[in-house]
């Protein structure tokens, strides 16, 4: 294309034969058409977001055969659906290449054999150096467009266990983490509510809030304000596997005023975060995962009417049955009140006998 533009100039040039202006305008043509059909070959491109070399796919692929998960759903990240996934039970695996259109070079793609064993291969950088998170691949279940009450639930816990390629400033920056969706899903009424198990390097948004001890694990606490509110929970240990009580990280939420108590669950996520691999590809693995939750027992409301009446009725006089009502007098009155009940019954009978009989 710098060839077409100096030709150009050229043809802007005065003092200039009718020989040289042909020859002129002939250099230009044929320096058009080369033009043009250099930049729709895509290997003449520079590097471009979801593109590919031999020596890249070769590394996938090499990462990709060092894995338990032997025989996995393969999905690529594409440029015309950022959450392009495979659904699994009640669960969703997906690329999550949110912001990876704002960046050059970059690589992805998800390894899927069960919602509790898939893994991302990804290669990206920092090179900008603004330190954004570029994908989040995940697995999440969703409550959508119907939520459901937090107050709903007795417990909400989660089980997990990551596989990172490495730790330390080498293997980039990323962080394995819960993103969970509260009173929307990703608008500006929502509160998103994160919990990092593992921070390779990673800075939560937000001002820093105190801390919070759930389990014997203390978190760092960092809020951001509405509109899109966030709550992030950082955990100063880095834990690669375990077991979380969401719900009281939703509790102390709420006890800080931050969101109400008639909140609504839209999507709890697990997955990691990734800034940059320092331009290698990279695996970050899923080992296990699962969704514990205990709603509470919903017993039904008697009317008062119903209060009142009781579906067994006492026998009307001597001439019913006594086994019956030696039946209801122990079974539905236990057996003192039983004896008592059925002593009465008797006395009442004689009682008739001898008034029939005078």
């Amino acid at each position: 294309m710098r060839q077409l533009k100096r030709h150009v100039k050229k043809l802007r040039r005065s003092h200039t034969g009718p020989n040289e202006r042909q020859n002129v305008i002939a250099i230009v043509v044929v320096a058009a058409v080369a033009g043009l059909c250099a930049y729709f070959l895509p290997s003449s491109h520079a590097t471009s977001l979801y593109a590919s070399s031999g020596a890249e796919s070769d590394s996938f692929k090499a990462l990709a055969t060092d894995s338990a998960c032997a025989n996995p759903t393969v999905i690529p990240m594409d440029p015309n659906n950022a959450q392009s996934g495979v659904t699994k039970g009640n669960y969703y695996i997906t690329n999550d290449t949110w912001n990876a259109a704002h960046y050059m070079g970059l690589l992805q793609a998800i390894y899927v054999c069960n919602y509790s064993s898939w893994f991302a291969i990804a290669n990206m950088n920092n090179d900008t150096g603004d330190g954004a998170v570029k994908t989040s691949p995940n697995v999440q279940e969703t409550w959508y467009p119907t939520p459901t009450k937090l107050s709903s639930w007795k417990s909400i816990t989660s089980q997990f266990s990551d596989v990172p390629p490495g730790t330390g400033s080498n293997y980039g920056t990323w962080e394995f983490e819960y993103d969970i969706w509260l009173n929307g899903l990703a608008d500006s009424n929502s509160t998103e509510v994160m919990i990092w198990t593992y921070n390779n390097g990673q800075t939560p948004r937000g001002s820093a809030s105190g801390s919070f001890t759930d389990a014997d694990h203390t978190y760092e606490v960092y809020h951001s304000s509405p509109p899109y509110q966030y709550v992030a929970f950082v955990d100063r240990s880095n834990n690669l596997s375990g077991n979380v009580d969401l719900l009281d990280f939703f509790n102390y939420v709420i006890s800080k005023g931050w969101m109400p108590r008639s909140s609504m669950l839209y999507q709890i996520g697990n997955g990691v975060e990734l800034v940059s691999t320092n331009n290698r590809s990279e695996k970050f693995a899923i080992n296990n995962f699962s969704i514990n939750m205990k709603a509470y027992e919903v017993r039904p409301r008697l009317s008062p009417g119903s209060m009142r009446t009781s579906k067994h009725r006492y026998p009307s006089g001597p001439k019913d049955n006594l086994k019956q009502m030696k039946k209801y007098s122990t079974a539905n009155t236990g057996p003192i009140n039983g004896k008592l009940i059925l002593l009465t019954y008797l006395l009442t009978a004689f009682t008739s006998f001898r008034l029939g009989s005078e």
